[in-house]
């Protein structure tokens, strides 16, 4: 997912024609090139999850885009949009976990064999849908904001955080090369900062004021 802004720069200017300044352009090289140098020592390579890494990343890229593109010319709010999406998704891929994971399951095991907590993981599942779901919120409400480039840069930055997490909570060794990585995509997403506030594109950030939102300008 690092390579997500570049992907959004691209499919933006085939779509819809959109330009961005050379400024911006520079900007996203560190960043892209810093979250990969940051994670090269957890590289394994395989061809095939390569390609469905890209293929995931670009349909991210083409989700974000028309998101956004849908809540600026219907006006529909970001948190009715994703409702709407999460349905769709739930009818789209429940059948592949049934025929899939649910398959697989029961081919290895039978129900009575079965060596598993299910209280354990019942605690977990329910704990990774709520984490997932509070990540879309906060995800759609910024995108709501922001341009679905400014989106991709703090997405990619996400990553540098992600990778920090793990470094502690895993105990992963952390290498010279890691944090490199790390500062170079910090400078990358402050030189994309920078360079958005030099071209006079700000986002608006909504601000509550006696039940009444009014905008003020913020730099992203």
């Amino acid at each position: 997912k690092a390579t997500m802004p570049l992907f959004t720069v691209v499919l933006s200017r085939i779509l819809f024609n959109e330009r961005q300044t050379k400024r911006v352009y520079i900007s996203l090289i560190p960043i892209i090139t810093g979250v990969g140098i940051a994670t090269v020592t957890e590289i394994s390579f395989d061809l095939i999850g390569l390609l469905a890494a890209l293929a995931a990343t670009c349909g991210f890229s083409l989700q974000n885009i028309f998101s956004k593109k849908l809540m600026k010319e219907t006006g529909v709010h970001s948190f009715e949009l994703l409702a709407i999406l999460g349905r769709i998704s739930m009818c789209m891929f429940l059948p592949f976990w049934v025929i899939v994971d649910v398959r697989s399951l029961m081919a290895r095991h039978s129900v009575e064999s079965l060596e598993i907590d299910w209280w354990t993981v019942s605690v977990l599942l329910v704990t990774d849908g709520i984490l997932s779901f509070l990540q879309n919120i906060v995800a759609f409400g910024v995108l709501s904001m922001v341009t679905p480039l400014t989106y991709a840069v703090a997405n990619a930055s996400k990553r540098i955080a992600i990778i920090g997490v793990s470094l502690f909570l895993l105990r992963n060794p952390i290498t010279l090369t890691n944090l490199m990585g790390m500062c170079m995509a910090v400078g990358g997403v402050l030189l994309y900062t920078r360079a958005k506030h030099k071209d006079g594109k700000s986002a608006l950030l909504p601000v509550h004021n006696d039940g009444n939102f009014n905008y003020i300008k913020n730099v992203i």
